[in-house]
Parts: C-alpha cells; structure tokens; sequence
C-alpha cells in the first residue's frame, strides 16, 4: 500500500536474467509485463539492457486497460485491454496471432463477436533498437564533495523494510522472506533466517532478540548472535507491520483485525485486542505505556500497553480507505502526535486524549505520509508531494512554518519513508532512489545522491558520520558523509 513508481520485483529479474542467459539470440520473443516498459517502472531499463542482444519481436503490456499501439526504444509493442467492460454491455480480450511473417491483435467480445485486427505488425528479422536511450543518471556520485560508498549489497528480492543497527551488526529484511544479519564494516553476511513468506517487516531488537513478522502470519523471535529461533507466534492472517518492544512484550498490529502482544521470555499471549479496521503496514511506536499506530481502515488507535484496552481512537472522518493514516510513522513532540495522510491533511492529536488540536490542508504545500522529527524535539519535517520540505515548529499548539526549503527541490514525491535529522542536516528520502540533503537551520540545500532507481525504505544515520540505507529493488548501501 505504499505509492511508489512501478517496480518488477526483484526476485523476477533474477529469475529473467537466468532464463535468459539459456535463451538463444535468434529466437523470436515476445515479451509480456503489467506496466509499459518505460520509466512508469523504476527499473524498467534492466530488463531493456537484457534483451538487447535478442530477437524481441514484440513487447505486450496492459496497466491503462486500452488497446493502444506503443513502441518501446524501437521495439514494436501494444497495449491490450482489461476483460472489464466498463460503459459496454459485454467485456472483451484479444486475440494474437502470430504467423510467419506477421503478428496480428484483434478484439473477441464475450457476446461472440471477433472483430477485425486492431493492429499488425511485420515480423522483423532484427528489432531495431533505440540508440542511446535514456538511463538514469549516476553522474552525481562522482568525486561527489560531500558523499562516498563504504559497501553495497544487490539482494536477489526486493527490500520492503528498514535496519536495525545494533553493535556491528546490521539487521535486515527481505521479500524472500529472510531475516539476515549483515557486518556493518564491509556488508557481508553473518546469518539468515528464512521464514515461509515475505518479510515487509522492519526488525527491531529487544534483549538479544531480533522481531520480525512476514506475510506466513507467524512473529519472529530469533538470537541476535547466530539467528537461530527462540519464538514463533501465530496470528490468523500476513503481517506486514512492524513490531515494538517494551516492558518484556512484543507487540504486533496484524492484517486480521487484532493487535496482540506477548510475553517476551514465555511467548504467553498476554492480551489481544480485536477491534483494528482494516490492516496495518507501519511501524508501531510506543510512548509512556501507550501503544500509538494507524491502519488503513481510516482510524489511529493508542492502547494501554499493559492491558491492550483502548485509550482513545481518532477516525479521520474519510470513507475511502486510500486516505487512512496507516502507512506513516507517527511522530511525538511536547505531549502532541504529528501524522500527514494521503488525504493531504497534516493532523495533530493531543498525546493523552486523541483529540485534534489542529489539522490543515495546504494546497500550496501538499504533505502526504513522510515525516520526520528534529534531534531536539522541537521541529517536525513533512516531505510535500511537490518535493520541498515543511518545517513545522513542535514548541507551540498551533501550525507555524518555520522554513520551508530552498534550493533544488525532490520534484513530485510519493515515498512515505520518514524524513530524519542528524548533526544538522535533514535527510530525505524519494521514490526515485534520491536522497536530498538539507540544513536543517533554514532548509537550504545541500546535495543529493543516488543509491538505486528504487523507493528508499529507510534511511538509517549514525553519530559517526554514516548511513545505511534500504531501497526496494533490494539495495543496501553503507554511505559515509563528510
């Protein structure tokens, strides 16, 4: 449920490069995806750069539900139409037909009707490619003046989740559904555990041990030193939340209604409780014996950590479920609850009683789910969907704008990653594989650098002057900032 530009998962493009690598060169393709294959995707020019040495005869695509003839970097190519009939009495598909010399799309409707070919092409011996199509741009990096690589990791899935740095250990996750300790010097592999789903769960660390959830329904409990299970609990349904620890409990919001919490060193089940709407994505935070997080049944809930009973829930008053404050990381400041929703709205709630002490729709400065709060305490950051940074003051009641950034700008922005400050600069995350850099005084650029073409899923700073950073086509990168 988080907006980002399309991604072929990764764990596809590594099963394509297998394929293809058995393929011969002469053999006529035909090559179907969702998306068309341009940069509606973010990695759509892997899979360009793989089939360049083939006989790609044509590329299919469907995503904008109309027959449509396209062309991608000089390959023939044709958009087809969903099976929905949409104002039509009878819905419909195509027909290929593939010959010698030609490929044919016609229209079949369901009421018996074929139609006559929409679209032919000739059968080409050699496709003619493109020269010099566009690529994104890593020229950035270079002698960059302010940034440099330590180490990068290429998973083989995507990542949908943050770290959790702990000692020389990095803790991270992926969509094969493993669990991996990483070395937070070079990178490389300690330990993994496999769990039977995807993990879209950023882990966290309580006592020795490292929780996670994965889609499989089960929570995670594993050894911090050698990964092997300590815990494994069941909840009805995938979980693709994060879990929270505190007072010797680990509390899960699941995507079956109930948020449960269990007893660190016995797995008791402590309490549950069963009233969630919709399913939860983010990371559950806790403050003063409170349980804060959102789902995406338009509802934010605060529960009694001991009991699991509910202090206060604040319904945002929507009824499309798109706008719900469920995939932001809520942030706390002087007894009052930040959150920005997809229905543009940055809400604030008063810690103790959820009730709203204001919330506004700037149209000039559009906030969606990406957040952030300053070292201090004292500012919160909201990243708009026109790519500039908010500076909102957290000392007062009332909405005030201390700074609104300057300089070059994110472009439009969708990632709900939160915005993090350290040592002065405020570090922001884009959909583009971009981090933004800026001060955090007066918002003021400062740089930017490309990890990936990926969504960043966290950026992670240390007081050493580096970053780790996730992006969901399965990069992991160590960065040093001077």
């Amino acid at each position: 449920m988080r907006m980002s530009p399309g991604q072929i998962p990764r764990e596809n493009l590594t099963w394509f490069f297998d394929e293809i690598a058995k393929t011969d060169k002469n053999t006529p393709i035909i090559y179907v995806n969702h998306y068309p294959m341009d940069n509606s995707l973010n990695n759509w020019f892997e899979v360009m750069d793989a089939l360049r040495p083939y006989n790609v005869q044509l590329m299919l695509c469907g995503h904008g539900h109309n027959n449509q003839a396209m062309n991608f970097e000089g390959v023939n190519a044709a958009m087809c139409r969903s099976n929905l009939r949409a104002k039509d009495r009878f819905g419909g598909y195509n027909i290929i037909s593939v010959t010698s010399d030609s490929i044919s799309l016609q229209e079949r409707i369901v009421s018996g009707e074929t139609r006559q070919p929409w679209l032919s092409y000739a059968v080409e011996k050699d496709p003619q490619w493109e020269a010099n199509p566009h690529r994104p741009d890593f020229s950035i990096n270079i002698n960059h003046p302010f940034v440099s690589e330590v180490w990068s990791v290429q998973e083989t899935s995507d990542m949908g989740s943050g770290m959790y740095l702990i000692g020389n250990k990095l803790i991270y996750t992926n969509t094969v559904g493993e669990t991996k300790a990483a070395k937070a010097k070079n990178g490389k592999t300690v330990w993994r555990y496999k769990t039977d789903g995807k993990v879209y769960s950023t882990p966290t660390i309580y006592k020795n041990t490292v929780w996670c959830a994965s889609s499989d329904s089960y929570v995670y409990g594993l050894d911090v030193k050698n990964g092997k299970l300590k815990h494994k609990f069941k909840t009805d349904k995938a979980v693709v939340s994060s879990p929270v620890c505190a007072d010797d409990k680990v509390m899960v919001a699941g995507s079956d209604g109930i948020c449960r919490a269990w007893d660190v060193k016995s797995g008791k089940l402590i309490w549950a409780f069963d009233s969630v709407e919709n399913f939860v994505v983010t990371r559950l935070q806790v403050k003063d014996d409170v349980l804060f997080f959102g789902s995406w049944g338009n509802e934010f809930y605060a529960l009694d950590t001991s009991t699991g009973k509910s202090r206060w829930i604040w319904n945002n008053g929507q009824y499309n479920r798109m706008f719900s404050p469920a995939q932001v990381v809520p942030v706390f400041a002087h007894s009052r609850i930040y959150l920005a929703s997809p229905d543009r709205f940055m809400t604030v709630l008063d810690e103790k009683t959820g009730e709203v002490i204001w919330r506004y729709n700037d149209p000039e400065n559009r906030v969606r789910e990406s957040i952030g709060i300053s070292e201090d305490g004292n500012t919160v950051y909201a990243k708009t969907m026109d790519g500039k940074i908010l500076a909102i003051d957290a000392t007062v009641a009332e909405r005030k704008v201390k700074w609104i950034s300057s300089g070059e700008d994110m472009g439009y922005e969708l990632a709900p990653t939160p915005v993090v400050e350290k040592n002065g600069i405020v570090y922001v995350p884009t959909d583009k594989g971009l981090i933004y850099a800026y001060r955090s005084t007066n918002g003021a650029f400062l740089w930017k650098y490309r990890v990936s073409n990926g969504l960043i899923n966290m950026i992670l700073p240390t007081d050493n002057n580096e970053l780790y950073v996730s992006a969901m086509d399965g990069k992991l990168v160590k960065l040093r900032v001077r």
